[in-house]
């Protein structure tokens, strides 16, 4: 087992973990990557930007004086603090939420003026791909980091009281006298007061506007996003139609693991992203321009600026999307091993490994945990009312889990606004319609996107040939980072579906190697199977409710606890549409409970 050590910044900033386990955890989980990988992906922007880093400093609790970023709140929603500096400031942000100081003199929503002779560059706080996809485990007593995995923060709520904090803050006149003083210092004149005033006004428009794109009664609770539904509904901002088509965020999917992900020929839970290279000297295959293309996609998810305008002399939309450090923060990943089991297992894994190979290697296909180069062709399963599985060919298998993630991915449409007329990619001929599937206005905002950052993305494909390593672009003075619709027409939706299914290739769920799969919890792409045991139960016999919230592990039922608790509060209930925990059965629900416990065990060595 290789030896990694804790980088010297994580023990001087770390809060919630003690640097000893951490380095112990490092050994343990033997996940293969450097300090400086590690440090690239908790350190570098990817072009998010969520809120002025003054003000961020400056904002209060909605019912209070205390500020916003603290601890306790930060905590509260599941995330970890951490204490970096910039530029001699001690600052207090939740892991993964970086800082981004792209020029914004082009950009749209985030270009803010709030003082006299205001610069282009005033950094925001951002979020970067750590942030979801970072897990913490308490494992018998010791904290775990699992770097690649699922976090279990509650993304929904956090932004609705960070969007509520803002919302106080310029209609109360006491907060909002507080906040200016705090964020203008000495330069606080009546002009710069109004100049905050409207950039903030400004600010809350664009979250009020997106807020009620995304309007959902569903709680995702810990652990869970609908990632897919956000981005559709900021890229229904980017179209500025007048008003942008709302699609609600109704279908929560738990955060991928990213291990093995450069290896597989498609991405995200039904395969909507595929994977292009451009050759390269390198050893490491070249440019992923479907990475890119994914990894841009996500960050205009998570408030890059984009703008879909074409400048004189340049085509593509002008966008704060970072596109070398999305190519270092991809690259990241080819190193990334699955964490191994931290506990004991038995010296006698062959009856475990032999149901495996009969219950589950025709999905998903057996990989070594040090196999970090095995190309990984995806088994697409389509959507249906119920299972059923192919032995002899498992693509002709149907699953019967809940749909509505697939579903909404394929259906949703919105007003095109300015993206009307633009090329969809292949054929010149197939242009984005007046109302369009949203998929297809992702594409072309995400092309679009990539071919304004022309310059950036040909030094990448350029530097690959030549065998040049991409240069991460961190912000100057940024240190001592720590690691870390109505009921009726919705039942005729999903009755078209699960019709178009056999024929659509996005009504389908992805099977993937399970490798680290015991560091992935809770389970079924919608986080609604507490634990690995449950989810080889018969499907009426899995919980129809539980806790979540807690990172305490159940090494024996491989999962999170899910009594309630303090930390533990969030009452997960399968019952609610796009919840369920059906499907996904295979006769593996038939099992002995000897049977259970020796398949379980081989799935943690994985």
């Amino acid at each position: 087992m290789s030896k990694l050590k804790a980088p010297p910044f994580a023990c001087a900033a770390l809060l919630f973990f003690g640097c000893n386990s951490m380095t112990q955890a490092a050994d343990i989980l033997d996940q293969g990557w450097n300090d400086t990988t590690l440090s690239n992906w908790h350190d570098l922007s990817q072009g998010s930007r969520i809120l002025p880093l003054s003000w961020a400093r400056a904002l209060e609790e909605p019912a209070s004086e205390e500020r916003f970023m603290n601890d306790k709140t930060i905590s509260a929603y599941g995330y970890t603090p951490y204490h970096p500096s910039y530029k001699g400031k001690r600052l207090t942000l939740p892991m993964g939420f970086v800082l981004d100081d792209s020029n914004d003199s082009k950009l749209s929503f985030t270009k803010l003026r709030w003082f006299y002779d205001q610069g282009t560059k005033e950094p925001w706080v951002g979020m970067n791909c750590s942030a979801c996809h970072t897990a913490q485990i308490n494992f018998e007593g010791q904290n775990l980091v699992i770097n690649g995995g699922p976090t279990n923060a509650d993304f929904q709520n956090f932004f609705k009281e960070l969007r509520a904090a803002l919302s106080t803050t310029a209609s109360d006149p006491e907060k909002f006298e507080r906040f200016a003083k705090h964020v203008l210092e000495d330069d606080l004149s009546k002009g710069n007061r109004q100049r905050l005033k409207k950039s903030l006004d400004s600010l809350n428009a664009f979250y009020a506007q997106n807020e009620t794109l995304n309007a959902t009664d569903l709680q995702y609770g810990p652990g869970r996003l609908d990632a897919v539904g956000h981005i559709f509904n900021k890229i229904s901002q980017v179209t500025q139609a007048k008003p942008p088509t709302p699609n609600p965020s109704d279908a929560p999917v738990s955060y991928p693991f990213l291990w093995n992900t450069p290896q597989h020929d498609v991405l995200q839970w039904n395969g909507m992203v595929g994977k292009k290279t451009l050759l390269s000297i390198k050893k490491d295959g070249g440019l992923d321009v479907g990475g890119l293309g994914r990894n841009a996609g996500e960050a205009i998810g998570v408030y890059a600026d984009i703008r879909p305008v074409k400048e004189p002399a340049k085509s593509g939309f002008v966008s704060s999307v970072n596109v070398k450090n999305l190519d270092v923060l991809e690259r990241s990943l080819y190193t990334l091993k699955p964490p191994q089991w931290p506990g004991s297992l038995p010296k006698d894994l062959a009856p475990g490994a032999k149901l495996f190979t009969s219950n589950c290697a025709g999905c998903h296909a057996p990989l070594d945990r040090n196999d970090l180069t095995t190309a990984i062709t995806a088994v697409m399963i389509p959507i249906s009312a119920s299972d059923h599985f192919n032995a002899q060919s498992p693509k002709d298998s149907t699953i019967g889990t809940d749909p509505w993630m697939a579903c909404n991915a394929y259906q949703f449409k919105a007003d095109a606004g300015v993206l009307a007329g633009y090329s969809k990619g292949g054929d010149p001929k197939e242009t984005i319609q007046p109302n369009d599937l949203l998929y297809n206005m992702l594409g072309v905002t995400v092309l679009n996107t990539l071919i304004g950052k022309g310059r950036d993305v040909a030094e990448l494909a350029f530097n690959g040939l030549l065998g040049i390593d991409t240069k991460p672009q961190k912000v100057p003075g940024f240190k001592d980072r720590a690691l870390f619709g109505e009921i009726d027409e919705k039942a005729l939706r999903l009755i078209n579906c699960y019709r178009d299914s056999p024929k659509a290739p996005l009504l389908a769920y992805k099977a993937r190697p399970l490798t680290g799969i015991w560091a992935t919890a809770p389970y079924l792409h919608n986080g609604s199977v507490p634990t690995l045991n449950d989810l080889l139960l018969p499907p009426h016999q899995r919980p129809s409710s539980f806790y979540t919230g807690t990172n305490e592990f159940d090494n024996q039922k491989v999962g999170f606890k899910t009594e309630k608790s303090d930390k533990n509060w969030f009452l997960f209930n399968t019952k609610l549409v796009g919840n369920s925990n059906a499907g996904h059965d295979y006769g593996v629900g038939s099992l002995s409970d000897i049977q259970r416990s020796q398949l379980l065990d081989y799935l943690k060595s994985l």
